[in-house]
């Protein structure tokens, strides 16, 4: 009797997370990973310490393609920066 070979692990990308909830006119520090295939910053995981988070959604762009980024995670900033 032969026993069967190895079977791989399937393979199965991992989803993207939900996205983060940003209340309005806040700052927070955002982690961010770029999609963009054709980008030499492809998969490469970023923090933006502050992000402003407009009317709750804020928007991250890639400074080598200009394409938006996926947002990871948020975490609100305490005490929020002031602004003059």
């Amino acid at each position: 009797m032969s026993t069967p070979p190895d079977q791989p692990e399937p393979t199965d990308p991992q989803p993207e997370p939900d996205p983060p909830v940003f209340e309005p006119a806040l700052y927070y520090r955002v982690t961010a990973r770029d999609v963009t295939p054709a980008c030499v910053n492809f998969e490469k995981v970023f923090v933006i310490d502050p992000c402003y988070s407009n009317g709750g959604h804020p928007r991250v762009g890639c400074g080598m393609c200009g394409k938006d980024m996926v947002l990871l995670s948020g975490q609100l900033l305490d005490p929020q920066p002031e602004v003059s």
